[in-house]
C-alpha cells in the first residue's frame, strides 16, 4: 500500500475538477503521482505526462482512420515506440513502490495483453488531464508545492 499526501490527493482533485470528473483511474493516477514526489521524479512524470498526451491523441486518430487509413502504419509505428516508453517510465517511477503495487501495477497495466492496453490507455487518459493542467497554469512539471 501506498500512503497518498495530501499535496496528490490536492492534485488528483484538481484534476478531477478540471477534467470535468472524467478521470478513469485517479486512484492509479495517485499512486503514479506519489511515487513520482516520493523519488523526486516530477520530471519523469512531466515525460510521462507529455508520452500520455501523445499516446492517447495518436490512439484516437488511429481509431478514427482505421487500419487502412493513409498514414495509419506511421502512426502504429510511433505508437508503438512511444508505449515501449511509458512502459519504461512506470517501471522506473513505481520501483520503489511496495511489491504489491509494482505487481499489481505490471499485470494490470504493463502485460502487453489486450486488457492492460485498455487499462494503460486509460491511465494515459487520465495523465493527458495532467498535462493539459501543465500546459494551462504554466507549471512546468511537478505537483504544486504545498
Amino acid at each position: 500500500m501506498v500512503t497518498i499526501s495530501q499535496q496528490t490527493k490536492d492534485l488528483i482533485d484538481t484534476l478531477t475538477s478540471f477534467s470535468n470528473n472524467t478521470l478513469t483511474c485517479a486512484n492509479d493516477l495517485a499512486i503514479v503521482m506519489e511515487m513520482s514526489l516520493q523519488r523526486k521524479a516530477e520530471p519523469e512524470l512531466a515525460d510521462l505526462s507529455f508520452l500520455a498526451k501523445f499516446l492517447h491523441r495518436t490512439y484516437g486518430i488511429m481509431t478514427r482512420i482505421g487500419k487502412d487509413g493513409e498514414g495509419y502504419g506511421r502512426l502504429a509505428e510511433e505508437f508503438g515506440e512511444n508505449l515501449q516508453k511509458v512502459v519504461d517510465l512506470l517501471h522506473k517511477l513505481l520501483s520503489s513502490a511496495p511489491p504489491d503495487i509494482r505487481h499489481r501495477f505490471e499485470s494490470e497495466y504493463l502485460a502487453m495483453t489486450p486488457q492492460s492496453l485498455s487499462r494503460v490507455l486509460a491511465l494515459m487518459y487520465d495523465l493527458s488531464w495532467y498535462k493539459n493542467w501543465l500546459i494551462d497554469t504554466g507549471n512546468r512539471g511537478g505537483p504544486p508545492v504545498s
